[in-house]
């Protein structure tokens, strides 16, 4: 299951989000706390001054109309509670604690002792809200009769608390998503843009366009780094240059070696052929021999040599010629028997019977083949064996060369279809080879739209992996 990407972005508004939803609830929560504690103190003041300001009145008024009817009480009392609606019930008690009257029918006890009180009693809720207010009606000469009794009640003051409370969290709520937006569209211009810029650059440099040059006017870090970056690409475009040419130079190197060393090569075979006619000892042609050998393997390795120059300059094409696959390998298997044959190794061979063809160089695929043989006979002991198979897999020809011999180490592996490169030191120089077979044969494959690997247990044998994709229509001729 892929990882899922967690950007630098994200992880940024991320960030920005946690900050500020931290700071805006620490700031939301002290304003909640100390203006809902104000504004009940301030609504409770209220109440309790309401009661100081209405007593006189309303006693006054319960005095003079008490005879007349509740009617004209209620009508004054009414008129004085919608002053403020926390006050929720007004009733007025004589001295003994027996109520006179009543704004509503339902109305709780107090005591003789709360009734004759001289000063203004606060009964408190256990959360510490004033729900009674019991104040002292003195009339005018003096005397205290009744008291007037006021309920308040806590709806209306947790009512504007919870108001409070509401218009607290809306603006710290606008307040972060207009701090975050805000904070987010600066930091994006200023820095995040910038970075993305520089990543985007910076990916199309490692993928090998080195032309890329990031803009940025801004003089800080995210500039010098960008600055960095052009200068790095600049630096691998020179010396990526430098290599082409190089290379290049190395490639004309090679054919002109080749070519200077094919010319005297086939004029010491041409004498030696000569020197084979006459007659001499057998110690003569036993070194005569030596050399005709020598020379031409000497004369491979020039072959070699041009072949890769050949085709890393793209002079050497594949031409698209059907080549049919039961008869592609017969004369190289017969070849390659009597190596085998004399180094005492098994030479089992398995190859497909199909009429089908393959598109490409039937004198190339040989050679590529022939490298991967030549390897497993180098790289084996007497009494080892040597597979050769082919088969139809998945639209393709699977050509399969596995030997017993002495493996590659994991090491080796990467390296194994690299220019130059042996098995084994070449301090300890213990096979014979140049190093360039593999890679001739990597260059051959590839060529041929197709594909070569390797598996191979050190001490247990190496198996090679061809794999060419099948032409469309059946070969009509055998092209060697």
């Amino acid at each position: 299951m892929p990882r899922l990407k967690f950007g630098i972005r994200a992880k940024f508004i991320t960030l920005i989000l946690v900050i500020l939803t931290a700071i805006f609830c620490l700031i939301a929560s002290y304003m909640i706390r100390t203006n809902a504690s104000s504004l009940r103190t301030d609504l409770q003041e209220r109440s309790k001054a309401f009661a100081t300001l209405a007593t006189k009145p309303i006693g006054n008024t319960f005095v003079i109309y008490n005879n007349s009817g509740k009617f004209l009480v209620d009508q004054q009392v009414t008129h004085f509670t919608e002053l403020d609606h926390n006050i929720t019930n007004v009733a007025v008690v004589n001295v003994d604690g027996t109520f006179e009257y009543t704004q509503h029918s339902s109305v709780a006890p107090i005591t003789m002792a709360q009734a004759a009180t001289f000063d203004p009693i606060f009964l408190k809720s256990p959360s510490g809200t004033v729900t009674r207010i019991i104040y002292p009606y003195i009339d005018d000469s003096g005397a205290h009769s009744y008291a007037v009794v006021y309920d308040v009640s806590s709806a209306g003051v947790d009512r504007a608390v919870r108001n409070l409370i509401y218009s607290i969290v809306g603006f710290a709520v606008f307040g972060l998503l207009f701090s975050a937006v805000t904070i987010y569209l600066l930091i994006n211009r200023l820095l995040l843009a910038p970075v993305k810029k520089v990543r985007d650059s910076a990916l199309l440099i490692s993928t090998g366009d080195y032309t890329q040059q990031i803009a940025l006017s801004q003089h800080d870090e995210i500039g010098d780094l960008a600055t960095s970056i052009n200068q790095m690409a600049d630096s691998l475009k020179a010396d990526i240059q430098k290599l082409k040419e190089l290379d290049q130079l190395k490639s004309e190197f090679m054919m002109i070696a080749s070519h200077n060393l094919r010319t005297p090569i086939s004029i010491i075979s041409g004498y030696v052929d000569t020197i084979k006619t006459q007659d001499m000892t057998e110690v003569m042609r036993k070194m005569i021999d030596n050399i005709s050998a020598n020379t031409q393997r000497l004369n491979l390795f020039a072959e070699d040599i041009l072949i890769i120059a050949s085709m890393e300059s793209g002079a050497e094409k594949f031409y698209a010629q059907p080549i049919a696959i039961d008869s592609l390998f017969s004369t190289l298997i017969e070849e390659f028997k009597v190596l085998a044959a004399q180094k005492n190794i098994a030479f089992n061979v398995s190859l497909v019977s199909s009429d089908a063809t393959i598109l490409g160089s039937a004198t190339h695929l040989r050679s590529a083949v022939w490298n991967l043989l030549e390897n497993a006979l180098v790289f084996n002991k007497a009494g080892g064996s040597i597979e050769f198979a082919t088969v139809i897999f998945d639209n393709s020809l699977e050509i399969t060369v596995r030997d017993n011999g002495i493996g590659i180490s994991p090491q080796e592996v990467p390296k194994l279809f690299t220019k130059f490169h042996r098995g084994t030191s070449t301090l300890d120089y213990d096979y014979e080879g140049t190093g360039i077979g593999l890679y001739i044969t990597k260059l051959v494959v590839v060529g041929h739209k197709g594909t070569i690997s390797v598996d191979s247990t050190l001490g247990k044998g190496t198996t090679f992996t061809i794999r060419i994709p099948l032409a469309a229509v059946p070969a009509t001729d055998n092209i060697s």
